[in-house]
């Protein structure tokens, strides 16, 4: 398994990572946490600080002390109980292993990170306790909630951090079921010449869709994992995460292209469309609507280049 590859300059306080897999959460968290605690930005070689003879030979006592889970700057907390069939992450728990310790800056690191097995056991003065530490974090600070359900949060919790959802069984279930279909390819190639479609184009394609009888709902869906994989690799840089590694090279044009802003538009604009196909709607208005939005050049491009 690859290191993360985080950009530098798109380090955020916390992340939601989840999946049913307990294995693969931890092992995410032990690449983040490798890929963080060994940079070095000063001017002087940290290994030199640190009494090492070699750059070498002082990320291979880092990476063997996050491994082992001996590292100080890697904090990872489990459940209090762990025995039973439900988890328990109680405010004391969450208090001792994290807030009260924030305040302490890193002991060899850059970062400090904190990661969270179970962190849908908290029950909600947990979640409160932890807010307040989410709400105003110490630039140092990392926090990674490693969790099997994201529906158990505050929204307040979710508000704060950046969501992954890794390995799950749903979502290459339903990839599966459309991957095959022949207007998945035509629809990956609009997307990644999107900002270059010009109106009457953009009304031809839907035409299209509408007239080859495309399932709008599924159709919606499949938008929904494109745009999470664009987040998910916007904020990790880690192909490793996406859902549908087979349009990687388009999840990552449109990653580079789109803020953070226009995809909180553009996934809260599938949300909405979704929700209003319970109801009499025209989709071919919907459609026309939702690529149009996506193609507006006023707060969606970063960059011209690839």
């Amino acid at each position: 398994m690859k290191f993360l590859k985080i950009p530098e300059n798109h380090i955020y306080n916390a992340y939601l990572i989840e999946s049913q897999d307990e294995a693969l959460l931890v092992r995410y968290a032990v690449q983040f946490a490798k890929k963080l605690l060994i940079k070095d930005d000063a001017d002087t070689p940290i290994y030199v600080n640190r009494g090492f003879s070699s750059r070498e030979k002082w990320e291979q006592s880092v990476l063997r002390r996050i491994e082992n889970q001996e590292h100080p700057d890697f904090i990872l907390v489990r459940p209090d109980k762990t025995d039973s069939a439900t988890p328990v992450l109680s405010v004391k728990s969450i208090r001792e292993n994290v807030t009260d310790t924030v305040s302490v800056r890193p002991y060899e690191a850059e970062y400090k990170i904190y990661a969270i097995l179970h962190a849908e056991a908290m029950n909600q003065q947990a979640q409160n306790a932890i807010l307040k530490t989410l709400e105003e974090p110490p630039q140092y600070v990392v926090i990674l909630l490693l969790t099997a359900n994201r529906n158990v949060f505050l929204p307040t919790i979710l508000s704060r951090v950046i969501e992954i959802r890794a390995g799950e069984r749903d979502i290459r279930e339903t990839v599966a079921a459309f991957s095959k279909e022949p207007w998945v390819t035509e629809t990956l190639q609009f997307l990644r010449e999107i900002q270059f479609r010009s109106v009457a184009e953009i009304l031809e394609f839907v035409r299209r869709l509408t007239e080859n009888t495309v399932p709008v709902r599924i159709f919606f869906s499949f938008l929904e994992i494109i745009f999470r994989d664009v987040l998910c690799y916007k904020s990790t840089a880690f192909s490793q995460l996406l859902s549908m590694p087979e349009a990687e090279e388009v999840i990552i044009r449109l990653s580079n292209q789109m803020s953070y802003q226009k995809l909180g538009e553009i996934t809260n604009l599938i949300e909405q469309d979704l929700f209003d196909l319970r109801f009499n709607v025209n989709t071919e208005l919907m459609l026309e609507h939702f690529f149009l939005r996506l193609r507006d050049p006023r707060v969606t491009i970063l960059s011209q280049e690839d």
